[in-house]
């Protein structure tokens, strides 16, 4: 069967790539093996004190105040798309540390050296840093720190130092800007769909509604959720058992990461952050907590979900092992 294949354009540091993180994920969910997702790393700060972002006073000589402002559009940007931000502690950019590339670099090192047959770790690995520097208020600029957090997802620490300032991984990470001009992406997350010869570009932060219709109508039909069997497509509704088989599959999430998955509506007016602010999901999270399926605790300024039942998943044990430690 032909797949999709979508290309994201990205940061680990950029907050609206974090805010795609759930959409990424549901669409690997609800498409499976119809969909094939790649990042390229653009890098979105060579340095801060050269940065100039005007709308919101980022840049310059002044790190301290960058950080803060910083910050400040990452709250507001999660109340739009529900991912946490860490507020207290924030400190991301220093004089030693004034760049976004590391973390570019980190991911696409980590991508080597697990193949094409393991993508689903760099994938992982990704994510973790960008929970670690918006969720956890993490300096992740500092290669040591980004090392270390590869054994969330079980690599070796000082195999990936190795790999991070390597000639093959800054080639990499160069000719993935060449792309990037080349098909005009301008901003972080860009999504470039491409199926049988056609392809489709989406510049910017968008919905998994959007993103699914564009798929429908690229692909006329031929790739859609649950490879369009209508068994399949049950695990897609949002039912408390669904729910727990998405939580096995991912050890922990946020609540905007369940209703995303199994296209739970939004409440108008409310933000994305919550349980409640998502119809159906209150009643879902209650009845698994009250049968000890699931555990949740307030993280940064939402909530984290975790199963319990079942065997953890590598990246769940490590989150919990490194908790407050990175």
């Amino acid at each position: 069967m032909d797949k999709l294949k979508i290309t994201v354009f990205a940061d680990p540091v950029c907050t609206w790539c974090w805010g795609t993180a759930p959409i990424m994920r549901a669409i690997e969910y609800r498409y499976r093996q119809g969909v094939q997702i790649e990042y390229v790393m653009t890098g979105m700060v060579d340095d801060i004190r050269t940065f100039s972002d005007r709308r919101l006073h980022i840049g310059g000589e002044d790190i301290a105040l960058s950080n803060r402002n910083l910050v400040t559009a990452w709250v507001e940007a999660s109340k739009i798309h529900g991912m946490p931000v860490q507020e207290h502690g924030f400190r991301l950019f220093d004089e030693r540390h004034p760049s976004t590339i590391p973390q570019c670099l980190a991911y696409i090192a980590v991508r080597k050296l697990v193949g094409d047959e393991n993508k689903e770790i760099a994938h992982r690995y990704l994510r973790v840093i960008q929970q670690a520097t918006a969720a956890e208020a993490v300096r992740t600029s500092d290669l040591t720190t980004l090392a270390g957090l590869a054994a969330v997802v079980g690599l070796a620490p000082e195999e990936v130092s190795d790999k991070i300032e390597s000639a093959e991984t800054k080639r990499i990470f160069q000719e993935g800007r060449q792309l990037a001009a080349h098909y005009g992406a301008e901003t972080t997350p860009t999504f470039l769909l491409q199926f049988r010869g056609k392809e489709h570009l989406i510049q910017g932060y968008t919905t998994m509604e959007a993103i699914e219709t564009e798929i429908t109508r690229l692909t006329t039909g031929n790739i859609l959720p649950a490879n369009g069997d209508k068994e399949q497509a049950k695990r897609l509704e949002p039912t408390k058992e669904n729910v727990a088989h998405y939580l096995s599959c991912y050890g922990t999430a946020f609540p905007v990461d369940v209703a995303t998955a199994f296209a739970i509506e939004r409440h108008s007016g409310h933000t994305a952050l919550n349980i409640e602010s998502y119809k159906h999901l209150p009643d879902i999270i209650e009845r698994l907590l009250i049968e000890e399926e699931i555990a949740m605790t307030p993280f940064a300024n939402s909530f984290k979900i975790y199963k319990l039942k079942e065997e953890r998943t590598t990246t769940q044990s490590r989150e919990r092992e490194f908790a407050g430690t990175i």
